[in-house]
């Protein structure tokens, strides 16, 4: 039997697409033969990103790739941005989704235990966590994915889940959560499949913003000794490990570690 390509013509969409891991994976469904829909917070950047991605496919169809924007970070508004993205993506749950991952987050300084507050520690856990379950509340009335081990939904965390670097007694956690949630989604939502992608040090724009804030010396240590692999991971790598989880029926309520071995180091 020939082995098939399970994400041709499947509809796939990709939150925190216009940037980073998440335009990885939009890449590497499109070039899959998938329909992608990116979103992101504005939408002249989902624009941007959705030209991008048809001069890197210029043979495909121009509606295998879309994007709208919505505002994760409106937490007032979370659930109704959330709808009316699912709305459009779905053509008002006429076409449902095949798969849908979330990468995004939101880039503000990690507290210390020295100068954490109550609005810093639950920060974290907004666009990560809450986004995560929102979707879940959603996919759950079958309007917008069918209830089928075809279907499935792949959220993100992170290694400093399973080994914190220093400093990251409050980070730590924002990821931990999101990988109990997975668990317990797989569940609830089954035969749908709930799978976490937990990167390691991936070179992306967050990447190198931390690493411009760092010395030479610590980013060259950093680059070197984090993992096994000597390097940082790519973008290329990362899209991998969302397309197992896409791909494999058989895998559900797991964390998929891409991360050159640093749990190792």
């Amino acid at each position: 039997m020939a082995h098939p390509n399970r994400l041709l013509n499947a509809r796939i969409l990709a939150l925190g697409g216009t940037s980073g891991i998440g335009f990885g994976i939009a890449s590497f469904a499109l070039s899959q033969g998938a329909r992608v829909i990116i979103s992101g917070s504005k939408q002249p950047k989902v624009d941007d990103k959705v030209r991008e991605l048809q001069s890197l496919y210029p043979n495909l169809p121009t509606e295998s790739i879309s994007g709208y924007a919505c505002d994760l970070s409106d937490i007032e508004n979370m659930e109704k941005n959330v709808k009316e993205l699912l709305d459009k993506a779905t053509d008002n749950g006429t076409k449902n989704l095949d798969h849908i991952t979330h990468t995004a987050g939101d880039m503000f300084a990690l507290p210390t235990l020295a100068n954490l507050t109550v609005s810093s520690v639950l920060a974290g856990f907004n666009v990560r966590f809450l986004t995560g379950a929102i979707l879940a509340k959603h996919i759950a009335t079958g309007n917008y994915m069918d209830f089928s081990a075809k279907s499935s939904l792949t959220l993100t965390s992170g290694t400093n889940s399973h080994k914190p670097a220093p400093g990251w007694s409050i980070g730590s956690p924002w990821g931990t959560v999101v990988e109990g949630l997975v668990r317990g989604l797989a569940v609830d939502l089954k035969p749908i499949r709930v799978n976490c992608v937990a990167p390691g040090a991936i070179d992306t724009p967050m990447l190198q913003s931390f690493l411009r804030k760092a010395s030479e010396e610590d980013a060259k240590r950093f680059r070197g000794e984090g993992n096994l692999v000597g390097d940082y991971g790519s973008v290329v790598d990362c899209a991998e490990a969302f397309g197992w989880s896409m791909r494999d029926r058989n895998v559900t309520g797991v964390t998929i570690r891409t991360d050159g071995g640093r749990i190792l180091v």
